[in-house]
């Protein structure tokens, strides 16, 4: 006899123009306050952990990077400054870098910020946080997992590591507290994972006896995908997925693979690119134009440098086949046997996921 929760969107860009700064908006806080005096629980999710995530100089304008990737820095509570890629770290510093200013600024919001905030504005409440970096220790999922089902906790914050397969019955409340982060990746799953992402959240609240409400911070609360995530309307979301990946021919309707380059030199990388492009579009369009074949790139990947290495990539939309992959075997044996690219790691994957 369970139903599905209540779920209200807010627009954050109205809750900017009343002047409210706050990681949360006020219809969230009076709703955390509300089911604190009830004495039930609450879970918000944040899928960035550390305390800022964007560094910055008010007066150059430059942000404070990693020296081995292509990201910047993000702050963390302990006084350091992260790189979530290569592990890359270094104290926090009181003036720019670049120009010397200490008009430093810090941007964004994880984990360790939200947990902050709460504990400032509700000084009472038990808070658990959850994230990679509270949850190294062997058997500490399942160890704090177990101590909020008993109740020793009131309020759980975490990454999507929180968002599935957890069945709390007296989490009344569930707070997603960024909808939009998922939703302008390079990818082109990029609402199916933010679709199913939500609609896993939602589902984390009135498991029990008693009613859910969910609450989606947004914003885009005009975007389609968070309309429908916030019902829960699997069907009408397929519907349009599914045309937009045939339109546009993506996957079910074609393999989608990328060739890697990678190498500690940037010239290098772009170069071998390009030339493997040249080689493979010779290929495809000769001994192998029997194949269905459509090539994007080469490209920067999203992360251009990562722990000192630089990286291109090259989309094929294919069809599986013997053929193709006879024409990848034979393309990566000649890219090996060219000494141009001696210096460059080229790598075929066939299933493309965003990671490159």
């Amino acid at each position: 006899d369970a139903c599905l929760p209540q779920v209200e969107i807010v627009d954050l860009r109205e809750e900017l123009k009343e002047g409210n700064r706050s990681i949360f908006s006020r219809r969230l806080k009076a709703l955390i306050e509300e089911r604190l005096e009830k004495r039930e629980q609450v879970m918000l999710f944040i899928n960035r952990r550390g305390y800022a995530n964007f560094v910055s100089c008010r007066s150059c304008g430059e942000a404070v990077r990693c020296p081995h990737c292509d990201v910047t820095l993000t702050l963390h509570r302990d006084g350091r400054m992260m790189c979530h890629y290569c592990g890359y770290s270094r104290p926090v510093e009181e003036s720019c870098p670049h120009c010397g200013s200490k008009l430093i600024r810090y941007t964004g919001a994880g984990t360790q910020r939200v947990e902050e905030e709460l504990r400032e504005r509700f000084p009472d409440a038990r808070v658990l946080r959850m994230d990679m970096d509270t949850t190294m220790a062997r058997f500490s999922h399942e160890e704090k997992f177990a101590a909020f089902a008993r109740g020793e906790y009131d309020i759980m914050v975490g990454t999507q590591m929180v968002a599935k397969g957890l069945n709390f019955p007296r989490v009344t409340l569930v707070g997603v507290l960024s909808a939009d982060q998922s939703l302008y990746s390079d990818d082109f799953r990029s609402f199916e994972k933010t679709f199913s992402l939500l609609t896993q959240v939602v589902g984390r609240c009135g498991r029990g006896e008693l009613p859910g409400r969910a609450f989606v911070q947004t914003f885009s609360p005009e975007n389609r995908i968070i309309e429908l995530a916030s019902t829960q309307n699997y069907e009408e979301y397929y519907a349009e997925e599914i045309a937009y990946r045939k339109l546009g021919l993506y996957p079910p309707y074609c393999e989608l693979g990328a060739v890697g380059f990678v190498s500690p030199r940037e010239d290098l990388c772009r170069e071998a690119a390009k030339r493997f492009a040249g080689e493979f579009s010779r290929l495809a369009g000769t001994e192998y134009k029997d194949l269905p074949i459509r090539a994007l790139g080469p490209t920067e990947s999203a992360v251009f440098k990562v722990a000192g290495k630089y990286r291109c990539r090259y989309l094929i939309k294919y069809r599986s086949s013997a053929r193709f992959r006879e024409l990848m075997a034979r393309m990566l044996d000649w890219f090996y046997a060219d000494r141009r690219n001696k210096e460059v790691t080229a790598f075929a994957d066939p299933y493309y996921d965003g990671s490159i």
